[in-house]
């Protein structure tokens, strides 16, 4: 039996400078609470909508998963894909202003380094 996220998803995305980072690119880590999931993956503007293309590893405690990719600079919109068919937002994340596949989308920030 699947558990449902719904209200109870906890997330965070957290912008950090990457110990080697490629261009302009900053490391962002994202996670989320998904207990019950078997899998877990991040969808958004930089990485065209496509859920095989970035998963999230599930970590040891608590249903927690995580992952830490390059972003390039500016505002990007993203969610997260539950087991392949369900998408959900960052609930610890200001949402775009338009959803434009029907569901909320989360809104990050990258900033330059300065």
């Amino acid at each position: 039996a699947l558990n449902p996220i719904g209200d109870h998803a906890l997330a965070t995305s957290i912008a950090t400078p990457p110990p080697h980072s490629t261009g302009d690119a900053r490391t962002v880590r994202f996670e989320v609470a998904a207990p019950g999931a078997a899998q877990v993956a991040l969808v958004g503007d930089f990485n065209d909508w496509n859920p095989a293309a970035t998963p999230l590893r599930a970590s040891r405690h608590n249903g927690v998963w995580s992952v830490t990719v390059p972003i390039a600079p500016g505002r990007h919109e993203y969610a997260f894909v539950v087991d392949g068919e369900r998408w959900i937002p960052d609930p610890h994340a200001p949402r775009a202003a338009a959803a434009d596949f029907g569901s909320a989308n989360s809104v990050v920030t990258v900033t330059e380094r300065s």
